[in-house]
């Protein structure tokens, strides 16, 4: 059996890592302090081949969510999940990604 080498996507900072994660099925993105870099994967069910949206991060994300507002665009961190109608809560997971990304 081969080995399915994931797919690696560098999108131009954590907003936009926010607005993909906001999509997923799983709004969750993980965030290495060490290596300063965040990331979350798409597994598209037709390929079997892992996408991994990632950014390298200038400054770690404060807060345990980023919420998303679909309507103004704008995006926000806490440490509570947001009640808002509008906002996707992103949920921030603090991991070490290892070797994972290049």
């Amino acid at each position: 059996m081969s080995k399915v080498e994931p797919l690696s996507i560098e999108v131009s900072g954590i907003d936009e890592l926010v607005r993909v994660a906001s999509t997923l099925h799983t709004s969750v993105i993980n965030v290495d302090d060490e290596q300063k870099i965040a990331f979350t994967f798409l597994m598209p069910i037709a390929s079997l081949t892992p996408i991994i949206y990632y950014t390298k991060l200038e400054e770690v994300p404060m807060g345990k969510y980023a919420h998303f507002n679909r309507i103004t665009g704008k995006i926000r961190f806490s440490n509570e999940v947001s009640a808002e109608p509008n906002e996707v809560s992103v949920l921030l997971i603090k991991v070490r990604a290892g070797k994972l990304l290049p």
